[in-house]
């Protein structure tokens, strides 16, 4: 099976009303939302918390590096 290049470029923005990241489009036309990577803050546990939202950004970073170098991936995946 052949995997189709999104040919998308996104970045990373925090939800203004979850606590998520969010993978938005950024191309004229492709402002939606490609992913949403939420997380929990766990009350009076901030150091918790803060590992949550950090390994979510993680998360959300390798999703915007995948998309935004597309073809570099497919081509490396299609050489092997």
């Amino acid at each position: 099976m052949k995997i189709e290049d999104p040919n998308i470029k996104v970045k990373i923005k925090h939800s203004v009303s979850n606590k998520a990241w969010n993978i938005v489009g950024t191309g004229l036309g492709c402002k939606y939302k490609v992913a949403r990577i939420p997380y929990y803050e766990i009350e009076g546990h901030s150091v918790q918390s803060e590992i949550e939202k950090s390994e979510a950004l993680r998360h959300a970073k390798f999703i915007e590096y995948c998309f935004n170098n597309s073809k570099m991936i497919l081509d490396k995946i299609e050489v092997q």
